[in-house]
């Protein structure tokens, strides 16, 4: 124990306070965390993070085929996905927080469990209520995924790596996009829905085993001398203000920027999961691809991300974080546009794999964006606010499909998808051009400041 600590703790016992012992705690040395090479770390969540997104993606092509062998259709398929999102919305920020008071590592552990135990509840679910009320469950239990996964590595990234960092991890994460939908469709299409899921369940399995004995833990639980003062000293129940006053103190220092962020996440997410229903009835009824052929696309989408996050993660540590993801929305959108003008299969996947590459550019660099300005004590509940934002848009999206599914086209949902994207644009590029007037404009200089004989006050009457 230093001695600054040791002299803290002699003056708060000689004033008669009495500390509990996790605040007495706060004044002891912290556990060391398990030594870990930043390869070895990188190496471990981005597999971690590929076996999971395998497993996860196998199976998601295959929900509106067994929907259909339950007898439900777009509708059933959007409320499915809703109730996935209403869970994680309402869980993200709770998860995030749990990450940052006991550590990323027990998060990270009970969620990948809970994605096994919702893939063996899919294999039995025998009615359209009982599989969204498992999608419902698992929204809930594994929400703290990725902010936990994505707090460890920001933990340990250096500052002016840190997009690069959640570029490797989101590559690992897009890995499962290019395994998960071929080898789930090619499963189903072989031999059904149930040897896919079975397979889906090994692998979540797998990447448990794997994550149990190589995630390791980056929360240091130190706090500050005067953090503990004041809990001890003040035994006053909090009143409203103060419970906000500490809100406030747990969210980024430019609350405005914060919101800018937030927003681009909530319409990206939301554009996608507008379509995503009227998606797969339409690749299956309209442009004739089996459940093969479906995951063969995604996989194109799935190349150019890992591709994109691999070679390109750090374009924005280098280039500016406004400028990267302003040019990567402008490239996701062109999936939307894709799918609303043409019905060749090489065109689709170009478009797909443009979106890829834009994914692969805005993605990281909106988060380092929103962990560059996010207190480090608090950096987990930041990414869970932002997962709720997200999940939030997640929500709406299929909702208004099943709301307006019956007098749109598809055409019509893909456009309205490229509006929203290409309007996020714009208000990035407005938040943008703000910041620049904002520094080319001096801030007044305090009055205390100004010398006396520069100062022009207003003569006496």
């Amino acid at each position: 124990m230093s001695k600054e600590r040791c002299y803290n703790l002699d003056r708060l016992r000689a004033l008669g306070v009495l500390l509990s012992h996790s605040e007495s705690h706060a004044f002891s040395p912290a556990p060391k965390p398990r030594r870990v090479s930043s390869r070895t770390l990188i190496i471990t969540l981005s597999t971690t993070m590929a076996l999971q997104m395998t497993s996860f993606v196998m199976i998601l092509p295959l929900f509106a085929r067994r929907f259909s062998e339950l007898g439900a259709g777009v509708e059933a398929l959007g409320i499915s996905a809703m109730a996935y999102a209403l869970t994680s919305t309402l869980a993200a920020p709770f998860m995030g927080a749990l990450a940052d008071r006991f550590g990323r590592r027990p998060v990270v552990l009970g969620s990948l469990a809970a994605y096994a135990a919702a893939f063996s509840g899919y294999l039995f679910a025998p009615s359209v209520g009982v599989f969204n009320l498992l999608r419902g469950l698992a929204g809930a239990f594994t929400a703290g995924l990725i902010p936990a996964v994505t707090g460890l590595a920001v933990d340990l990234a250096p500052k002016d790596r840190r997009a690069q960092w959640i570029s490797f991890i989101n590559g690992g994460a897009s890995f499962g996009w290019i395994a998960g939908p071929i080898a789930g469709g090619m499963l189903y299409d072989r031999w059904g829905y149930s040897a896919a899921l079975i397979v889906s369940i090994i692998m979540a399995v797998i990447t448990l085993a794997v994550a149990i004995p190589f995630v390791p833990e980056s929360r240091l639980a130190i706090r500050s001398f005067n953090h503990t003062e004041h809990r001890a000293t003040n035994n006053i129940p909090k009143n409203i203000k103060v419970l906000l006053l500490d809100l406030r103190g747990t969210l980024p220092r430019s609350l405005s920027t914060f919101l800018v962020l937030l927003f681009i996440f909530f319409a990206v997410l939301f554009a996608w999961a507008f379509i995503e229903p009227r998606f797969m009835f339409y690749a299956y009824n309209d442009l004739g691809w089996n459940s093969a052929m479906l995951g063969i696309m995604m996989s194109t989408y799935g190349i150019a991300l890992m591709l994109g996050e691999f070679g390109f993660g750090r374009l924005s540590d280098r280039l500016g974080r406004k400028p990267i993801i302003i040019m990567g929305l402008m490239l996701f959108s062109a999936q939307f546009i894709g799918m609303a003008f043409f019905r060749n299969n090489i065109l689709i996947a170009t478009t797909f794999v443009i979106a890829g590459l834009g994914n692969a550019l805005y993605d990281p660099a909106l988060s380092a964006s929103i962990l560059d300005i996010s207190p480090s004590e608090h950096r987990a509940r930041i990414l869970g606010i932002k997962s709720m934002v997200g999940s939030t848009g997640s929500i709406l999206g299929p909702a208004l499909v099943a709301l307006f599914n019956s007098s749109m086209d598809a055409r019509s949902i893909f456009l309205i998808a490229v509006g929203v994207v290409l309007l996020t644009t714009l208000i990035v590029l407005i938040d943008q051009a703000r910041e620049r007037f904002s520094k080319k404009v001096p801030s007044p200089m305090p009055l205390a400041r100004i010398p006396a004989r520069e100062r022009k006050l207003p003569l006496s009457s």
